[in-house]
């Protein structure tokens, strides 16, 4: 079965849902939460960049079970969190760019659309009530800001199969 980019993205919004990460991108979507609180002008900010690491991150698990793949976290790995940051930014600027190919599984259009649909959807969410007491720059910065972070979740996941911090798990077969 192929999701179109509608279906990508409300089973991506309904996974984020559940309990959809890795300890490893656990770990790092708290940190990054963590972060970003500190770090933004209003601590929900920072709450908002996890959201939406997170829907990124499962719009690609969406993805790999449309496609067949069931990945599971390899046990006993760890990673040192400021270089996984680093790939993930790397992957996350290439899938922005026209290098994106690489990184996407299945059809771009399709992947890309599904991105924009979970982008729009947060920033509806999160910016919608603000719309008039903010002005046309800031609002335009607030949307870059939750494009990066969808983007980034991603290509977390990307980068969790890149390094073989997932692996195909032989036990299980994904449902089609």
């Amino acid at each position: 079965m192929t999701l179109d980019d509608q279906e990508l993205a409300y089973r991506a919004r309904a996974l984020a849902q559940t309990h959809p990460l890795t300890p490893l991108a656990k770990r790092y979507i708290d940190r990054t939460v963590g972060e970003q609180r500190t770090s933004q002008p209003l601590p929900e900010i920072g709450i908002w960049a996890g959201a939406a690491l997170i829907g990124g991150y499962c719009l690609r698990r969406v993805e790999e079970d449309d496609a067949g793949l069931v990945l599971s976290a390899v046990e006993g790995t760890t990673y040192d969190l400021d270089r996984l940051d680093a790939d993930v930014a790397a992957i996350a600027a290439s899938v922005r760019s026209d290098g994106a190919r690489e990184h996407l599984l299945g059809d771009d259009e399709r992947t890309v659309a599904a991105l924009d649909r979970l982008v729009h959807s947060e920033v509806d969410k999160r910016l919608e009530h603000w719309r008039d007491s903010v002005d046309d720059q800031a609002w335009a910065e607030l949307e870059e800001y939750l494009t990066w972070w969808v983007v980034k979740g991603y290509a977390l996941r990307v980068a969790e199969r890149s390094l073989g911090l997932v692996e195909a798990d032989s036990g299980r077969v994904a449902a089609s």
